[in-house]
């Protein structure tokens, strides 16, 4: 895919794709969506969060590798993730396909590809982030979403970083 179209998308636009490709490997994976809806809701509050600390800190810690480390949720100190939520993802994450943990990791560093700095241009190192999502789809022969309704996510608005949109309904916005 030609990452062209994405230049002019806006950072939220861009982990918004992200989302909507780790749905897509969820689905054809057939896993059920709504076990997942944790995940993709704490992954979609990048759309519409004031502080990317706040984003980068629960999520970090629902990465299957960086969570499944753990046996108990006494053995670390979570900040964000509760002992129930703990508990259930980390069963969630028993025996899954090890796409599922290399597509979080990647919108991960997606999310976070332009943290603490300010985005210049049309954010090339968030565009590398996603171009390693789109090429991994692409070699596990699973659906890219269509770029057309991200393009409305306009890179020129606030600083790069778009305007913010309830990204939890993502398949309504879209």
């Amino acid at each position: 895919m030609k990452m062209e179209k994405f230049k002019h998308i806006s950072m939220r636009g861009r982990v918004a794709y992200g989302i909507s490709c780790f749905e897509n490997t969820i689905i054809t994976l057939k896993y059920d969506v709504n076990d997942w809806k944790i995940v993709l809701n704490y992954l979609c509050k990048f759309t519409n969060i004031q502080y990317l600390d706040d984003w980068n800190d629960i999520v970090v810690e629902l990465i299957p590798e960086n969570l499944t480390e753990f046996k108990t949720y006494e053995e670390e100190e979570f900040e964000k993730l509760s002992k129930d939520k703990f508990m259930y993802l980390y069963s969630l994450y028993q025996n899954i396909d090890g796409s599922v943990d290399a597509l979080l990791q990647s919108i991960y560093e997606l999310g976070i590809s332009h943290a603490h700095t300010v985005i210049e241009g049309y954010g090339e190192s968030s565009l590398k982030s996603l171009e390693r999502i789109i090429k991994f789809m692409i070699d596990y022969n699973f659906p890219l979403p269509n770029i057309e309704p991200f393009l409305k996510f306009s890179i020129e608005e606030n600083k790069g970083w778009g305007d913010k949109f309830d990204g939890t309904k993502l398949s309504k916005i879209l």
